[in-house]
């Protein structure tokens, strides 16, 4: 019986986590896409802003709040542009328990 507590608990405390998580992540693969599409849709790239509004435009439809047009870092070396999207993330867990997430997004074209 103690066995089986035991691993009840720790079931219990992966899906506390992983409930807490998934989200992070879903808005992650939101911000990759969204930098990807803004590079696509900028096709001559003429500046950095330009960039930055299409991914802004993008973020405020799919409901992307972590990360905003001025966050995205654009560089362009030769013929392949880059851009790029740092942030954080502090998720409240339990009590004064909290998880702190770190994420880069890039795109390139």
């Amino acid at each position: 019986m103690l066995g089986f507590l035991f691993v009840a608990a720790v079931i219990i405390v992966v899906a506390v986590v992983a409930v807490r998580v998934i989200p992070a992540y879903i808005e992650y693969f939101a911000v990759q896409k969204a930098l990807a599409q803004s590079l696509t849709e900028t096709k001559d790239f003429s500046s950095a802003a330009e960039v930055r509004r299409s991914f802004q435009r993008r973020a405020d439809t799919g409901y992307i709040e972590s990360v905003t047009g001025s966050d995205v870092f654009v560089s362009k070396n030769g013929n392949v542009i880059t851009a790029t999207a740092s942030w954080t993330r502090k998720l409240h867990l339990v009590a004064n328990a909290s998880l702190f997430l770190e994420f880069e997004a890039t795109a390139t074209r």
